[in-house]
């Protein structure tokens, strides 16, 4: 066994996404004037080692400490234009050395990215969710609390907005582990809401999150700024009592184990421009039950309530237009086991803070470079091919290669694969050569 030859690579498979950040999204020259360099010339400009970073991510490395295993690989060598591979100290520096500054430019960076796929469109549904990022040290702003995976863990607890029609994120919150108020929420929404308006001014915006962001001040603030709302109301006792009351009928479908009913929302002594859309679903089997909470009047069925503004909608509709939120859902699914969104990377906030948002801006960057290649392929009659990101990390990103130079220009080597090829035919059809 020899490993002395600096032409093979792992990861022959990021070059049509470098290629497509480089070119097309111009995303090292934003970097750039995110996070320029301070005082003398560096080997390491911050934002190359930025830039490395979110490629880094790409390819599936979750954890710091296996960055190392990218080091002197060829192709990310080259089209990364770094000398060599930073070692992890440099890495730390860089997401720790962040200023406010260059922090909310990289912000800005997101909402551009995440808003590019749905720029031009007069309308837009705008999904809000909270994650819980365990912290199994004692890292800087981790506090205990409930999360995903058990009671009583230190975690951190970021906000993300993103757009429903792209599937993108554009903004994005990135807290210790305190539980959030309405004051904080209704910040975050009126941020999220003029980062909007400065990207897409005419365009119609609803708002779609779970119970967790709704309270009566929440919901004074989104008739105050007349946006369409959907939102799952918790259901807590004194909505539990009201929903004997309630009429139901079955779906429009005539699908018995299917109803929904109405609620005024002054019943609930909220404003008379609020509905309470209630659906409730049988249970026949006890040991998988649908989604809802069961009430002690009627075991037999679990219930669901949906608050909206949209009062002339039907009430199925607007539990199908609320369920549509499970987009919002992969976007921390996706991000949490493709990019490594759930691990904490350093002690300290502010390098945490960095990291969370680079995954960010690196999980926008996968959804363009799929949507650019699916509209590539519309254009030219090719056929249409739709994968995830996690489908693309172990099929194509992580494909081994050799990097040469033939006659004055250089070629990648790829395996003879007629899978393979027909992925690379798809992505990269400018770069793809029998010869």
């Amino acid at each position: 066994m020899r490993a002395d030859d600096p032409t093979l690579t792992r990861f022959a498979g990021i070059v049509p996404v470098a290629r497509f950040a480089n070119g097309v999204l111009e995303l090292p020259s934003f970097l750039r004037q995110a996070a320029p360099t301070p005082g003398r010339r560096r080997i390491y400009p911050v934002h190359l080692v930025l830039y490395a970073f979110v490629m880094g991510a790409l390819v599936g490395v979750q954890r710091l400490a296996h960055l190392d295993w990218l080091r002197g690989d060829a192709v990310l060598l080259r089209f990364l234009r770094l000398p060599a591979w930073p070692v992890r100290k440099v890495f730390s520096r860089a997401l720790a050395g962040v200023s406010d500054v260059s922090l909310e430019r990289l912000q800005d960076l997101l909402t551009m990215l995440g808003l590019r796929a749905v720029s031009g469109r007069k309308s837009v549904v705008a999904d809000f969710d909270s994650s819980a990022i365990v912290a199994f040290g004692e890292q800087e702003g981790a506090l205990f609390g409930y999360s995903g995976r058990g009671r009583n863990r230190r975690r951190h607890h970021p906000l993300v907005a993103s757009v429903a029609e792209g599937r993108t994120v554009f903004h994005q919150k990135y807290r210790d582990g305190s539980a959030f108020d309405a004051k904080q929420v209704i910040d975050f929404f009126a941020e999220s809401l003029r980062r909007l308006r400065q990207h897409l001014p005419d365009a119609k915006v609803a708002y779609r999150a779970d119970s967790g962001f709704w309270s009566a001040k929440v919901g004074d603030w989104l008739l105050e700024q007349d946006l369409s709302f959907f939102f799952a109301l918790r259901m807590h006792p004194g909505v539990k009592l009201m929903l004997p009351t309630v009429r139901f009928h079955p779906a429009d479908d005539g699908e018995d184990d299917l109803q929904v009913g109405v609620l005024d929302g002054e019943a609930l002594s909220m404003d008379q421009r609020i509905r309470v859309t209630v659906i409730r679903r049988r249970i026949h089997d006890r040991n998988a039950p649908p989604p809802g909470k069961v009430i002690k009047a009627s075991p037999e069925w679990r219930y669901q309530a949906i608050l909206t503004n949209k009062k002339d909608w039907d009430p199925l509709d607007v539990w199908r237009f609320y369920n549509d939120r499970g987009d919002c859902e992969r976007v921390f699914k996706t991000a949490t086991h493709g990019l490594g969104m759930s691990w904490l990377i350093a002690h300290g906030l502010r390098a945490n803070t960095v990291a969370f948002l680079l995954r960010l801006i690196a999980f926008n960057v996968d959804q363009l470079f799929q949507a650019d290649a699916e509209r590539r392929a519309t254009e030219d009659g090719r056929r249409v091919r739709r994968h995830g990101l996690l489908y693309r990390q172990v099929r194509l990103f992580n494909c081994a290669g050799r990097l040469l130079k033939e006659r004055g220009r250089w070629v990648l080597r790829i395996a003879r694969n007629e899978r393979l090829s027909s992925l690379w035919r798809f992505y990269a059809p400018e770069l793809t050569s029998s010869a």
